[in-house]
């Protein structure tokens, strides 16, 4: 197919061409990923993310190169941070054992520390997937803790749209979870909001 027509029916939302692209670069982004991580699964899951958010910023791309180019670039930083994860908790959770067995009662201290951190760090990654501008407006609100009128007024917005951006972002971290049967993650996250309330 000539890429020309696909990019442009990809811009476009058609079914077909999200299919081509998937079908086109789903295995070797897969192969390239597991090169790094050495499990397919989470490859596989890696893969279908940059996907996900090609397909989200899909006017983005001005050739299928820059498209392939921004796959490989997004699979690339993923399955960096697989690896770099994995070593930090597998690091993490041989520290809880040698202290278990040094310390009794301070490694069950540590762990729930450490499943706590995970668990942040899960809303923390839901939170960089949100759209460019709901994920900026987000880190102001609960990161940054900045009012909503200080919000709009760097902005340029109205205080209307920081409300609603700010609802949406809840709204999609809310759902991601929920489609991930992340069922604790999604507890602290709204005990989390409490918390970082402006």
């Amino acid at each position: 197919m000539d890429d020309t027509v696909l990019l442009r029916a990809f811009q476009q939302g058609d079914g077909w061409a999200e299919k081509n692209v998937f079908d086109r670069f789903f295995e070797p982004l897969v192969l390239f990923s597991e090169r790094m991580t050495g499990d397919v699964l989470a490859s596989e899951d890696i893969v279908v993310e940059a996907l996900t958010k090609a397909i989200d910023r899909r006017l983005d791309f001005l050739s299928v190169a820059k498209l392939k180019s921004f796959l490989y670039q997004v699979t690339y930083n993923a399955s960096i941070n697989q690896v770099t994860s994995d070593q930090r908790h597998r690091i993490i959770h041989e520290k809880i054992r040698y202290q278990e067995q040094h310390e009794p009662g301070v490694g069950a201290v540590l762990e729930t520390e450490v499943l706590r951190a995970e668990i942040l760090q899960e809303i923390y990654a839901e939170v960089e997937n949100l759209p460019d501008k709901c994920s900026q407006i987000f880190k102001m609100i609960f990161v940054e803790e900045l009012s909503t009128d200080v919000i709009a007024d760097r902005l340029g917005i109205n205080v209307q749209t920081v409300r609603s951006q700010k609802a949406r972002a809840i709204g999609i971290i809310r759902t991601a979870l929920l489609k991930k049967e992340r069922l604790t993650t999604l507890f602290l996250f709204y005990a989390w909001l409490k918390t970082h309330l402006p």
